[in-house]
């Protein structure tokens, strides 16, 4: 080998600013073959660092270094790097091709984060489904029996060997006859067998799985038997979370933390199906029952309620309710409530609507109560009997029918006359408005006008 060698190599260079950039890109790096006139490789890294630091470049990284005879042998001969070789003097002993930037690559495009889980999970399931686990970490079954809707609950229980508490601490036969009572279910006991029975549109109560005692249970339950509301700060009020539709909706209005508070020592919450249930569209069922449905069609069916992984073992313990002091809810959750509520109203109004104008499509039925809601708002009349009756105007005259019949108009907007009184007169009306409908539509399918009876000459 003579004592000076081309020798050539691929260089990763990095631009110690803007101004050192021997590139157009907007870009600090960049790859470049070189070729070097030394005696030796390490002559050739000594004088490659030298030109580069004059340059303002430094060197990342330096490879695939040989002689360009090595290469020529290899690769055959290149153009390019004679083009270098022949640039070469003593006093450029460097001469570099050209530098291609490397571009950071493009980020790939951020996922959107997906909606986040909801804080329940719904799953349908059946009575025999309960009893299906007999393994020894299975929760025990246990149901809360509503005394209102479930009115020989306390003859049933003091028949029956269970375990059972009142939630009520009352010693009043008259109180504990109408109160919630918490029972333990066994798979084959008579009360299990009676409460399957029920008719689930009777909303007799809930049922539970937990591990937790008959005591625990009780004391746990009975923290949330009254609760504080926006409407009114003077004293809290009765909260029915054992009735199944006042159950469900709990689930969907309360805060995260505080449904996991409550739900702090149950497993799962389990409601029986009915027709006029607000279920959640998330809900993972077969066939979601209808406001119209029967209530053979339901029954049998449960809802089965379990807090999703976002309801964390955090939330229940931080925000755990303490014994003896009443719930309370926030605006927020509050007007949850009579949203859902205010629905399952109207549904219930237009199942009742169902029979006397059976003709009627189901959507119509509900967009009539609807509308019947909005025309009683601006005309003082909220109660549901008087909605019924707006409700019937409308789909016996239409929506705008007040435009029409000045006579309705004007009861409606008699400024002497209560609520009550109004639906007793708009009741009244009905039958002549049907009368003066009709002649008119008589009229329109005659067309009789004033002249038709002249002959065209």
């Amino acid at each position: 080998m003579s004592s000076h060698d081309y020798w050539t190599g691929r260089c990763h260079l990095r631009a110690g600013s803007p101004t050192a950039r021997r590139w157009e890109a907007d870009a600090d790096e960049a790859m470049v073959t070189v070729v070097v006139r030394a005696e030796s490789e390490a002559d050739m890294r000594a004088r490659l660092l030298a030109t580069l630091a004059a340059e303002g470049l430094t060197l990342v990284r330096l490879d695939a270094v040989q002689t360009l005879l090595q290469r020529f042998r290899r690769e055959g001969t290149s153009y390019t790097l004679q083009r270098l070789a022949d640039a070469i003097s003593p006093r450029t002993p460097v001469a570099f091709g050209e530098m291609l930037p490397l571009l950071p690559e493009a980020a790939a495009p951020a996922e959107e984060p997906g909606p986040p889980p909801p804080p329940v999970r719904y799953d349908e399931i059946t009575w025999p489904d309960l009893f299906t686990s007999t393994t020894p970490t299975s929760p025990p079954l246990w149901a809360v029996i509503d005394g209102v809707n479930c009115r020989d609950v306390m003859q049933r229980l003091a028949s029956a060997e269970v375990q059972s508490a009142c939630l009520y601490a009352t010693t009043d036969a008259a109180t504990r006859a109408i109160a919630p009572w918490l029972v333990r279910l066994e798979a084959d006991s008579e009360i299990r067998h009676w409460l399957q029975s029920l008719p689930q549109d009777q909303h007799w109560g809930i049922l539970l799985q937990s591990h937790a005692t008959l005591k625990q249970l009780r004391s746990h339950l009975r923290k949330f038997t009254m609760l504080w509301i926006p409407a009114n700060d003077q004293a809290p009020v009765y909260f029915r979370f054992y009735d199944p539709r006042v159950a469900l909706d709990m689930a969907q209005a309360l805060a995260p933390w505080k449904l996991a508070a409550f739900m702090a020592p149950l497993e799962t919450l389990i409601v029986g199906l009915s027709p006029l249930m607000t279920v959640p569209d998330t809900a993972n069922l077969r066939d979601p029952p209808h406001f119209a449905a029967t209530p053979q069609e339901v029954q049998g069916r449960l809802l089965r309620l379990a807090l999703s992984d976002a309801a964390t073992e955090r939330d229940r313990e931080a925000n755990a309710i303490t014994p003896g002091r009443s719930f309370a809810i926030d605006p927020t959750e509050f007007a949850r409530f009579g949203a859902l509520q205010k629905t399952r109203a109207q549904r219930k109004l237009a199942r009742e609507l169902m029979e006397p104008y059976a003709e009627t499509p189901l959507a119509d039925l509900l967009a009539a109560v609807e509308a019947a809601e909005r025309i009683g708002q601006r005309h003082g009349m909220t109660s549901g009997k008087q909605v019924a009756t707006l409700a019937k105007c409308v789909l016996e005259f239409g929506q705008d029918f007040l435009h029409e019949y000045r006579d309705a108009q004007g009861i409606l907007n008699h400024p002497g006359k209560l609520p009550w009184q109004k639906r007793k007169l708009m009741e009244e009306w009905i039958p002549r408005g049907r009368i003066r409908r009709d002649f008119l539509k008589q009229q329109a399918q005659t067309r009789v006008t004033l002249g038709a009876w002249v002959e065209s000459p």
